[in-house]
């Protein structure tokens, strides 16, 4: 596999999600998703503008600098995340005419921008957070001239992470994930390093919504808004053919493959085509 970003890149070691069996954050796993997220779509980054939604630490703008991208501004929620990335930024010697980093509300900064203001929007582990999902892509396909690519996870992850997926698996069948619904479950408001924007509160504490679609459901909203769509192929990467069945418990996950979450359809990529 190509190295995109070493294993000693500041950027991984500054992350604090290294150790977490769904995505983790170390070096084969991010140089896999670099790969398949953007080097294989380097035709939508090379002397573009980019959007970073929840832009995080930064590892994908960088990324997508190295790859050509001409410009990139990053979004997130949390100012001691943004302020970690602009140091990162700053350590990797950046032009600082290659990237804006602000902290704001990401569909009130969508609500904002111009139209058609970025060439690619990137959505990268963030859909899933919003408590409507369809007004996010809305937003995205009104904010992106040519591309949109988005990473997240789908209805299945609810039965396999989260203090009620016991109560679920039982009952999510194949058949149930074939239709286009949507299951929503209350979720932490506070994680490791970074606050969720939108919350309520339950018995004196802060609770957020997780929102999981369907594969068919996330492709209906993208028909409704007349984008046409890939779905990303990760193969190159899945080490066997598994389902949502083969996560359930701690031992399974821990004794799994970082792309067994994309074998399974757990986690879903698409590029979008405005």
């Amino acid at each position: 596999m190509k190295n995109f970003i070493p294993p000693n890149s500041p950027f991984l070691k500054a992350d604090t999600r290294t150790k977490r069996w769904a995505i983790p954050y170390h070096s084969e796993c991010i140089n896999g998703r670099i790969d398949i997220l953007l080097n294989n779509n380097r035709q939508s980054l090379q002397n573009k503008s980019i959007l970073d939604v929840g832009s995080h630490t930064g590892i994908f703008s960088w990324s997508a600098l190295q790859l050509g991208a001409k410009f990139v501004h990053g979004i997130d929620v949390e100012k001691r995340t943004v302020k970690r990335c602009m140091d990162l930024f700053l350590k990797e010697k950046i032009s600082p005419s290659k990237y804006k980093f602000g902290t704001e509300n990401i569909i009130n900064f969508l609500e904002k921008v111009d139209k058609k203001s970025f060439n690619t929007v990137f959505c990268f582990g963030v859909l899933y957070y919003i408590t409507e999902p369809l007004r996010l892509i809305k937003l995205m396909a009104r904010a992106a001239k040519e591309t949109i690519l988005i990473d997240t996870f789908t209805a299945s992850y609810s039965a396999i992470q989260g203090k009620d997926a016991s109560k679920i698996h039982p009952y999510l069948s194949d058949k149930i994930l074939e239709l286009p619904l949507m299951i929503t479950s209350p979720t932490q408001t506070e994680k490791k390093d970074y606050r969720l924007p939108e919350s309520f509160i339950r018995k004196g504490r802060n609770l957020s919504l997780t929102s999981l679609p369907t594969q068919a459901m996330l492709e209906l909203w993208f028909e409704s808004l007349d984008l046409t769509w890939e779905k990303l192929d990760w193969s190159k990467h899945t080490t066997k053919p598994c389902s949502f069945r083969d996560l359930l418990t701690p031992e399974q996950k821990l004794a799994s493959h970082w792309a067994d979450i994309y074998a399974s359809g757990i986690r879903v990529s698409y590029m979008l085509h405005i």
